[in-house]
């Protein structure tokens, strides 16, 4: 039996997020929105927004994978998961479903929530402007609101009829060093004389296990022209050492870090990182970086149908051309490793000018805050004003 909306006091929010990086966002939406009013939040999280005291009903941990084919071997934890979130969001009949992100699950989402009549608003929508434009459609048709974070989405959205807000990333705002670059090394174990490459594969195991064999044989590479290089590798909070340290074997010029990779790439002197939103925090911390990907055989043949833009990584799409290097898929160490070793060479205010504009173009005061004011709104003028916070 549905509950009786008019009855309650606080609304009943359902957030779904997918991998990592969503969930921070969800996290820090989640604190945002709880200034504005009282609210009872569910999700489908993990360790984060279980912290904040969100009700997980569902992890996510069995189903962030990237790829089609990658997908597919999870075929039965996705829809364990999809009729886990749905048998909640028909008991519940929550006041809003709010989408971080992962599109491919999360439109699915949109689609049942519709179908119970419950508003729903997606912060981080899909990036239809590179690929899956189809997509748009069925974002009109499912989805209420989208809070944007890219600077020209808003216009892409509103041009097919959908409501949008721009709020600006949240990134410019929270992604700074915490560490002088002295205080970081030592910290970490490492000499403050020596040149610095972080290196960062992604937050998800089937791109570790993708990636860290090149950027091993890159960083090894490396150290042969500059002999006293000293690699960083921050591994995301949701990643185990005991997961990294067989695919880097006995290479003992490598310091794993858990956490701090603001830090790392704030004070290093070069980056390789996987593409995906690292790629925009090197950006803002403006870290010389090469942007590599690699997927499936499978997936890369379908992608190169379908993806419509010249760019992957986000700084690069922002800028309109190619700040940071990209190799996608055909991953050559020496190239990487040349590459790598000539941002070395020329010092970080080589690329510094070129990432203001891209900079510039995301800086909003308060993205969160926006997002959650945006969403308050939009409840209220759904179910009626939403409770004050005592």
């Amino acid at each position: 039996m549905p509950t009786n909306k008019a009855n309650r006091t606080d609304k009943k929010i359902f957030i779904s997020t997918g991998e990592l990086s969503g969930e921070t966002h969800a996290l820090h939406l989640v604190e945002a929105l709880r200034l504005t009013g009282s609210y009872q939040i569910s999700a489908m999280g993990s360790d984060k927004l279980a912290s904040a005291g969100s009700r997980i009903i569902c992890d996510y941990k069995e189903i962030s994978v990237t790829g089609l084919s990658e997908v597919a071997s999870r075929i039965l934890h996705i829809k364990k998961a999809i009729n886990t979130v749905k048998q909640h969001l028909s008991s519940e009949v929550p006041d809003l479903v709010i989408l971080v992100d992962f599109p491919g699950f999360n439109m699915r989402i949109a689609r049942f929530a519709r179908s119970l009549r419950i508003p729903v608003v997606y912060f981080i929508p899909p990036q239809v402007w590179a690929w899956h434009s189809s997509r748009m459609k069925k974002i009109r048709e499912y989805v209420d609101m989208v809070v944007c974070i890219l600077p020209f989405e808003r216009d892409l959205y509103a041009s097919a009829g959908i409501e949008a807000v721009y709020v600006g990333h949240p990134f410019a705002e929270t992604v700074k060093p915490t560490l002088g670059r002295g205080e970081f090394l030592r910290a970490a174990g490492v000499p403050d004389d020596r040149p610095i490459l972080t290196i960062m594969p992604g937050s998800r195991e089937n791109e570790i296990r993708r990636h860290m064999p090149v950027m091993v044989k890159a960083a090894d590479i490396m150290r042969r022209h500059i002999p006293g290089l000293a690699i960083l590798l921050p591994l995301a909070d949701n990643i185990g050492e005991d997961m990294v340290r067989p695919l880097i074997c006995d290479v003992e010029f490598i310091t794993l870090l858990k956490g701090g990779s603001h830090n790392a790439l704030a004070h290093c002197d070069a980056a390789i990182v996987a593409s995906g939103s690292a790629t925009l925090e090197a950006a803002l911390l403006k870290a010389p970086t090469v942007i590599i990907y690699r997927i499936s055989r499978f997936s890369y043949a379908i992608a190169r149908i379908v993806v419509r833009i010249d760019h992957i990584g986000l700084p690069n799409i922002i800028a309109g051309k190619e700040v940071f290097p990209e190799f996608i898929q055909h991953l050559e160490p020496e190239i990487i490793a040349k590459e790598a070793l000539s941002m070395i060479h020329k010092g970080r205010q080589g690329i510094a000018g070129e990432l203001e504009p891209v900079i510039d173009k995301l800086m909003q005061h308060g993205s969160y805050n926006l997002a959650a004011a945006a969403i308050n709104n939009f409840l209220g003028k759904e179910h009626g004003p939403v409770p004050e916070t005592y």
